[in-house]
C-alpha cells in the first residue's frame, strides 16, 4: 500500500531537499571590518565623555579643597589680627594650616608630637650637670678645653701658622706711632699693630695680618701688650722697613713711636699643644704618638 502518493503536485514531498540544520554562518571578514568601522565613533565619543567627567570631578574637588583651605587661613589671619597677635607668629599659624591641610589632602600621616621627642635639656639644667661633674671624683679628664674643636673651625691656614711660629719664635715685636698735630689739621691719630709676623711667619696672604691678629685676640689665643721686649734691636729692623718709614715720613713734629709686643697667651699655648704638630719641650711633636 502506497501512502502519500497523489497526481497533483500540491502534496508532493521531495525527498532530495535538504535537511534543516543549526550550524552558524560567518559573515565575510569585509563586513565586519565595516561594522567596526561604523561602531568606532560611538565608543571614542563615549570614553571622551568619561575622560571628561573624571577631569571634572577632580577640577571640582581640587577647587572644593582651595576654597576651603584659603577660606580657614583667611580666618585664622582674621583672628589672630583682631586679637593682637603678632604678624610673624599669625604667619606662622597660617602656614601651619596649609601644611596640615596638604597633608590631610595626600593622606599623610600627623607628624609625631614633641613628647615623643627626646627633651633637650635646658642651660641650667646643662650647667647643673657640669657642678655635678666637676665634685665627681671618677670625672675624666679631657685631653684639651671643649672649645678648642670650635675654636679650630674659626681658623684659617694662615692662623694656625701664626700661631705655631709664636709658639716656636716666642713674642714679635710690634710698634704704635702716634703721630703729632700736623700744621694743617691739628689733629692726631695712631698707627697701630704695625709688624713683622706676616713676612716672617710665611702666610699667604701677609697683607690679611691686621685681620689674623684680630681675629686670634677675639678667640683669647694671642694678646697685644705694652711691655716692650728685651732686645732692643728688634725694634731697629722693624722701623727700617718701608711701611713704617713711610708713616713717620707723613708724620708731623710730635710724633711718637711705642714699642710693643704680639704675645702667644697661656690658653694660645694649651691650644696649639693640644691642636697643632709642633715641637713641645721634652723633643717630640705634639699631636702625634
Amino acid at each position: 500500500m502506497v501512502v502519500g502518493e497523489s497526481a497533483g503536485g500540491g502534496d508532493e514531498f521531495d525527498a532530495a531537499d535538504p535537511a534543516p540544520t543549526r550550524e552558524i554562518a560567518r559573515r565575510p571578514g569585509a563586513e565586519l571590518a565595516e561594522i567596526r568601522t561604523r561602531s568606532m565613533p560611538f565608543q571614542a565619543v563615549r570614553g571622551a565623555s568619561g575622560v571628561a567627567r573624571v577631569a571634572w570631578n577632580a577640577a571640582y574637588g581640587v577647587a572644593g579643597w582651595g576654597i576651603d583651605t584659603a577660606l580657614g587661613v583667611a580666618g585664622t589671619v582674621v583672628k589672630g589680627s583682631m586679637a593682637g597677635t603678632p604678624p610673624r607668629e599669625v604667619l606662622a599659624d597660617a602656614q601651619a594650616e596649609v601644611r596640615d591641610a596638604v597633608r590631610r589632602a595626600l593622606g599623610i600621616p600627623p607628624p609625631a608630637t614633641s613628647s615623643e621627642h627626646t627633651s633637650v635639656p635646658t642651660l641650667r639644667e646643662q650647667g647643673a650637670a657640669l657642678l655635678r661633674m666637676s665634685a665627681s671624683p671618677h670625672a675624666e679628664q679631657s685631653d684639651g678645653h671643649p672649645a678648642f674643636a670650635g675654636m679650630l673651625s674659626e681658623l684659617t691656614p694662615d692662623e694656625a701658622r701664626i700661631l705655631r711660629f709664636l709658639h716656636l719664635d716666642g713674642a714679635q715685636p710690634s710698634i704704635d706711632i702716634r703721630i703729632g698735630r700736623p700744621r694743617a689739621l691739628g689733629a692726631e691719630r695712631i698707627v697701630a699693630g704695625l709688624n713683622l709676623i706676616g713676612e716672617h711667619a710665611g702666610l699667604r696672604f701677609p697683607n690679611r695680618i691686621q685681620q689674623y691678629l684680630t681675629n686670634l685676640r677675639r678667640l683669647g689665643l694671642i694678646d697685644f701688650t705694652k711691655d716692650p721686649l728685651d732686645n732692643p734691636h728688634r725694634y731697629q729692623v722693624l722701623e727700617a722697613q718701608s711701611p713704617v718709614r713711610e708713616v713717620l715720613k707723613r708724620s708731623g713734629f710730635g710724633t711718637k713711636v711705642y714699642y710693643r709686643s704680639v704675645t702667644l697667651t697661656a690658653f694660645g699655648t694649651d691650644f696649639v699643644q693640644t691642636c697643632l704638630p709642633v715641637v713641645v719641650p721634652d723633643g717630640r711633636a705634639s699631636g702625634t704618638d
